[in-house]
């Protein structure tokens, strides 16, 4: 064994060992729920020592929020359309297919009904800040084709997208069809002075800017 493979070994080892902490947590979490989960029987799940969780998720909820977080790369990649209109348009049709899946829908409801701790509140804003880092690259890219001003602020672009969606399945239960992601779309997209195409899919139209 060379000295540069015994340099790697360690790295690998510790990717190897989060991939499968994660991949347990996911699954755990998926078909068992939030309250069946165990730091305990993750790392068993994992083959991993409980010591070796900790010392990188201090709680649970933060392991959880890490776990999610993955997921949502995974089945939320960040499009990239050529448009900014086909990207909120794909974006928001990912994230209903996700929260659609009953498992998800189920994990989703759990959260948002656990006591706001420390801890929860931490792991929660981990998450969506995380969230929120990746989408606003569909604002920089459409800064950077002239569809937005230098000065939008992609968070309050991606909420006015969202939160329709968040709302229908977190208060009302109303299906999450196609004509709200057309009507989310529509109005975040009025937000920032663009008027939307009225086929879904087609290129945006252009700011309605002097």
């Amino acid at each position: 064994m060379t000295a540069k493979s015994m340099q790697r070994r360690p790295g690998g080892r510790t990717a190897r060992n989060r991939e499968n902490v994660l991949r347990a947590t996911a699954e755990m979490l998926l078909h068992e729920g939030y309250e069946h989960l165990t730091i305990a029987r993750v790392a068993a799940a994992a083959q991993v020592a409980e010591t070796t969780v900790y010392r990188r998720w201090p709680s649970k909820a933060h392991l959880v929020a890490d776990a999610l977080s993955e997921f949502a790369k995974t089945g939320n990649p960040i499009p990239d359309t050529g448009t900014l209109e086909g990207d909120l348009r794909a974006l928001l049709c990912q994230v209903v297919a996700l929260v659609e899946r009953p498992e998800v829908r189920r994990v989703i409801l759990t959260v948002v009904s656990l006591t706001a701790d420390d801890e929860v509140v931490a792991a929660k804003d981990a998450f969506w800040e995380e969230r929120f880092a990746g989408a606003a690259a569909i604002v920089t890219r459409a800064v950077e084709r002239g569809e937005l001003s230098a000065d939008t602020d992609p968070y309050e672009l991606i909420e006015d997208l969202a939160a329709p969606v968040y709302f229908r399945l977190l208060v009302t239960g109303r299906p999450l069809d196609d004509r709200l992601v057309d009507r989310s779309v529509e109005l975040a997209l009025s937000r920032q002075g663009i008027h939307a195409t009225s086929t879904p899919g087609s290129p945006a139209s252009t700011p309605a800017r002097d």
